[in-house]
């Protein structure tokens, strides 16, 4: 095979990357190996390609060796990687709980300060009141006072009754006195 038809093959053959010099190298050692083995006069040229072609070979192994160490750590740090996300979206939904949990204690929290706010102002109007011992003798007092003037009013009312019927009484006498004078003055000019 002469070097244009080596050419062509290299060409029509699809090796990319960064091992694809090495690969075709190693093309165009096989290539020219075969085209060696047909003419059987070229030993010397024929084990230097091999020789060569091992070598190229062995250093082609070498770096698919490392290519294979790379996507080996690759796919582990990928999997690391899922496994931190799943912990990273555990972590924030967990964190979201506590977070929806903490909104919860807050509002309470802010009722309950709330309701002692409520408390210290109630606190402070009643501390301003009498104390409740005092209001209570205040009230007693003011309960015997009441008892008192009910009494009053009652004998008052009593009296003011028998006061009007005193009254008209008197004023029925005064009338039957009238009527007798009247009846009197009547019966004294008669006796004239």
């Amino acid at each position: 095979m002469n070097d244009a038809q080596l050419e062509a093959r290299l060409r029509h053959s699809k090796f990319d990357g960064a091992a694809g010099t090495r690969a075709k190298k190693l093309l165009s050692h096989v290539l020219k190996l075969a085209t060696l083995m047909e003419g059987k006069d070229n030993i010397d040229e024929f084990e230097s390609t091999y020789n060569l072609f091992m070598k190229d070979l062995m250093l082609y192994e070498f770096s698919m060796g490392k290519i294979q160490i790379i996507v080996e750590t690759s796919q582990r740090e990928i999997e690391a990687h899922k496994e931190l996300q799943t912990q990273i979206k555990g972590d924030m939904e967990r964190t979201s709980e506590e977070i929806s949990i903490l909104k919860e204690r807050v509002a309470q929290e802010r009722v309950v300060r709330a309701n002692k706010e409520e408390f210290a102002l109630l606190a402070k109007q009643v501390d301003k009141l009498p104390p409740r011992s005092k209001t209570e003798k205040d009230k007693a007092a003011l309960n015997e006072q009441m008892a008192r003037l009910e009494e009053q009013t009652s004998q008052q009312t009593q009296k003011l009754d028998l006061r009007k019927k005193q009254y008209q009484l008197l004023l029925h006498l005064v009338d039957e006195l009238r009527r007798a004078t009247a009846d009197d003055a009547d019966d004294l000019p008669m006796l004239d």
